[in-house]
């Protein structure tokens, strides 16, 4: 790709404009100084406040055939069903990564291109060029603003209306495996290949702090209150304090960890780790491991939850891809209410889907969202 594609964005539409700057330019680009002329805040909102789904919420997956999937995820009852609702082309390269926010959804892929789509219209709005390596994570802030890095070492910041990049994130050496922002907006996470974490202030778009890791951190991700976040590598995840240097506990597991996240059921926090044995297993905050359920007939790709209405009850509902083409949607309560308490052997719960959706692809990555625009 020429220096001259990298800077230059092309919109699907011409009632939307895109407009961007190398990842090599400076952190600060002309985005700032025309927030400041006009008036309006670029910083990152302080609360972004995720109303429950009702009885929907929309599931968008991304594959190594280069296609973005999108399902409706729908309660009749207390059963639920998953209804394919579109299905893009997207890119020309394997996708590996994929966020939504409000009406919004990116998709980032190694051929270095985020995807821009407006899920209320069904379309694509366009295209961002701003990094020089493959794309390997995306996070949307609320429906304001798109967090994404690359393998570039290079962590973007963009405002969605109108797509202009406000920062040039730059402290890693490596590429960069894993983003997460804070539920505040204040705050983000990455880790990266060097073997560091970097804490951000997103306020002023400047790097807090910076921290060798024991490890390549592979995943990081914060819990839903922003008390606590996790670091994932290969096959442990150590748990951490906001305000503290030294994790609270390490989780150890015996297979490889392909995807983690941390969830809160009746006030209290649990790690799922989706591995390679097609299994997820839990563990309390403490680090105990409770039980492992097998999810898939191979290896678990990702793990996201949302909150929905079930037969008149709120729920969180885990969604989980596998390699074997399935996208599952599981109740979140079947898995914790028989740990909840139990200080025995590790359970092998034998639990059962809510609702299956066979993609027959590879699939790569996942993110869900309300679907109320």
């Amino acid at each position: 790709m020429s220096s001259s594609q990298r800077k230059r964005a092309r919109t699907a539409s011409s009632s939307s404009s895109t407009t961007t700057t190398s990842a090599g330019d400076s952190s600060n680009t002309p985005a700032d100084t025309s927030a400041k002329d006009s008036g309006k805040s670029d910083e990152m909102p302080t609360s972004t406040k995720r109303e429950p789904a009702q009885d929907s919420f929309l599931v968008m997956a991304g594959t190594y055939e280069r296609i973005l999937y999108g399902l409706e995820a729908r309660s009749i009852g207390n059963q639920l069903t998953l209804n394919p609702q579109f299905i893009f082309p997207a890119h020309i390269g394997c996708i590996k990564a994929v966020s939504a926010g409000g009406r919004y959804l990116a998709s980032g892929s190694t051929d270095e291109i985020i995807k821009l789509y407006d899920l209320k219209k069904r379309v694509e709005l366009g295209s961002l060029h701003e990094h020089t390596g493959s794309v390997t994570a995306l996070q949307f802030h609320g429906s304001t603003h798109l967090l994404s890095a690359s393998e570039d070492g290079a962590i973007c910041i963009f405002r969605t209306r109108d797509w202009e990049p406000l920062k040039v994130l730059r402290g890693h050496k490596g590429a960069v495996n894993s983003i997460a922002i804070h539920p505040s907006g204040k705050l983000a996470l990455s880790v990266a290949q060097d073997r560091t974490i970097v804490i951000w202030n997103l306020l002023t778009g400047q790097r807090a702090s910076r921290t060798k890791t024991p490890q390549i951190g592979e995943i990081v991700a914060w819990s839903p209150s922003g008390s606590h976040y996790i670091v994932a590598y290969a096959t442990e995840v150590q748990v951490y304090k906001v305000g503290q240097a030294e994790p609270l506990t390490t989780v150890f597991s015996q297979q490889r960890i392909l995807s983690a996240l941390i969830v809160t059921y009746m006030n209290a926090d649990y790690v799922l780790c989706g591995c390679q044995d097609k299994r997820v297993r839990i563990y309390s905050a403490k680090g105990t491991e409770l039980a492992s359920v097998q999810f898939h007939e191979n290896r678990i790709k990702g793990l996201s939850a949302i909150e929905m209405t079930l037969d008149g009850t709120v729920h969180t509902v885990l969604v989980s891809i596998s390699s074997d083409g399935r996208i599952k949607a599981w109740k979140l309560a079947d898995m914790i209410d028989p740990v909840d308490g139990y200080s025995g052997a590790v359970l092998d719960l034998q639990i059962e889907p809510l609702a299956t959706y066979n993609a027959d692809v590879r699939l790569t990555c996942v993110t869900t969202s309300s679907g109320e625009f």
